[in-house]
């Protein structure tokens, strides 16, 4: 969402109240996410030409699961702490600011790393999760496979020998 901060830009410590739906970022429209309903609510406040981003964020998302490929819907949610300032703005610590042009602001790109730093690597449909079979690609969840799991580490072959 594009916000336009002219009027804010005019006073300093002028706040505006912010409450829209987030658009995914290109980046993760490429992942196997796929987002639904996240929503941002805070505010944007001026302090001395640098605007403070501060709220939360709620959302859903589908994914497939780590070990069966299911798809499984999780729900997430992230505090958001952002400065943005003009791209032509004297700032001591530049690797902190999110830079922005002319009077308007992109509210995604100010909201999306927050989200994405709060998320894990890998989600599963269910704690118990048995996964896939190995060899023959059956849903363990939903019954055994009639696979023999007879591989045996090549180092510990001679103690198996022992054992027939």
């Amino acid at each position: 969402m594009i916000l336009d901060v002219q009027e804010i830009l005019k006073a300093d410590g002028a706040k505006i109240p912010v409450k829209c739906e987030i658009e995914p970022s290109a980046e993760l429209l490429k992942s196997d996410m796929t987002f639904s309903e996240v929503l941002f609510s805070g505010e944007l406040e001026n302090i001395g030409g640098v605007l403070e981003l501060r709220g939360d964020v709620k959302g859903k998302f589908t994914v497939p699961c780590a070990r069966c490929m299911k798809e499984t819907e999780q729900s997430f949610e992230a505090e958001v702490f952002e400065t943005l300032a003009k791209e032509d703005a004297e700032i001591s610590d530049r690797d902190a600011i999110i830079p922005f042009a002319g009077t308007s602001v992109d509210l995604g790109e100010a909201v999306w790393p927050s989200i994405v730093l709060t998320l894990d690597s890998k989600y599963l449909c269910q704690p118990e999760c048995k996964g896939l079979c190995i060899h023959c690609g059956a849903d363990l969840n939903e019954s055994p496979c009639d696979c023999k799991d007879d591989d045996i580490d090549p180092r510990l072959a001679g103690l198996a020998d022992l054992l027939q």
